[in-house]
């Protein structure tokens, strides 16, 4: 009997690793791909400036804000060839796409602040040692803490996306009303609610300054950090160069932002089904669990309590967890 435990807990551990390995292959496909499609884009539309130094960048990692020049961001620069989450430059790019007014000393302490909080509160409640869950509540809460600012930042670019049509029609009219093209920015600047009104105005506000406006617009784009705005910076970038009807290219890009949001929500609509069938199976376990639990407790407790439970319990998360992950990502369609 002890055998057959063993044999099926072993293949149950080698059907787990496999899973996990294949969710983590798809993942890394489709991360590449992303990044693919970023760089195809930045080749054909970011100006051309032939060995010229973007004074701005070059000011900005010169002149870093004090707060963050402590001795935890010194170790963040240390530590970012080895965990790219910690790196200070995508820190700050995500905090101003999420439009946060963090430094990267503050998102340090309060992961480590989190972090400290979940391995006392892991260590009361199972006896271990603190020093034991230290590295592993640390690392936890720091990814936590990152996925909150992602997400933060994908809901902040979300609304930009769907105010930008209507922005765009604000600056065809101008257009065709005689007036230039940056006072027709600068107008979108005013009327506008954020996290439009904020970009646009930085943008007129840059323009006045002496930058030119294509590379204002792809600074813009770089923080919002979606294919729509760079398709707006690469049609404005494209009509300095070459000339033609400013006009008509923004009204058949301003429409062809109003078709992927329709397809998008199309795809949501169909894909609603899905999404329902992931969430009942993965709730099914631990529904089960819950049952069980109250009709027989003693027949599950043993779980709890032998150490070949607990792994089977690990194993049994890290399961549903590729599964979850692999029906989400087989929802999820690039428009």
């Amino acid at each position: 009997m002890p055998g057959n435990l063993i044999v099926a807990a072993g293949l149950f551990l080698v059907s787990a690793s496999v899973a996990i390995g294949l969710g983590l292959v798809a993942l890394t496909l489709v991360l590449r791909a992303q990044a693919a499609h970023r760089r195809r884009l930045a080749r054909v539309g970011r100006p051309r400036l032939s060995g010229r130094l973007d004074l701005e960048d070059a000011r900005l990692t010169l002149l870093k804000p004090k707060q963050d020049q402590g001795a935890l961001v010194r170790l963040g620069d240390a530590l970012a060839g080895v965990l790219p989450l910690v790196a200070p430059e995508r820190l700050r790019a995500r905090f101003q796409r999420a439009g946060l007014a963090w430094s990267v000393t503050g998102f340090v302490g309060l992961s480590v602040a989190i972090g400290l909080a979940a391995v006392l509160a892991g260590a009361l409640a199972s006896g271990r040692s603190v020093l034991v869950l230290l590295v592993p509540g640390l690392a936890v809460a720091m990814v936590l803490t990152d996925a909150v600012v992602g997400f933060l930042g994908n809901r902040m670019s979300a609304r930009f996306m769907r105010q930008l049509p209507d922005a765009m029609d604000t600056i065809i009219r101008g257009i065709r009303s005689g007036l230039p093209v940056i006072e027709c920015i600068a107008s979108v600047g005013q009327e506008f609610d954020e996290p439009v009104r904020g970009h646009f105005r930085s943008i007129s506000e840059r323009v006045a300054l002496g930058e030119p406006l294509e590379a204002a617009l792809w600074r813009v784009a770089r923080v919002i950090d979606r294919p729509e705005m760079d398709f707006l910076a690469i049609a404005i970038s494209i009509q300095i160069e070459t000339g033609g009807s400013l006009s008509d290219a923004l009204g058949n890009l301003a429409d062809l932002l109003r078709a992927r949001e329709r397809m998008k929500l199309k795809i949501k609509a169909i894909s609603s089904e899905a999404k329902a069938s992931a969430l009942i199976i993965g709730a099914l376990p631990f529904l089960m669990l819950g049952l069980l639990l109250m009709m027989s407790p003693d027949y599950v407790m043993t779980l709890f309590t032998d150490p070949r439970g607990h792994l089977m319990l690990g194993g049994g998360l890290a399961s549903i967890g590729v599964g979850g992950f692999v029906m989400w990502r087989m929802t999820q369609f690039e428009i």
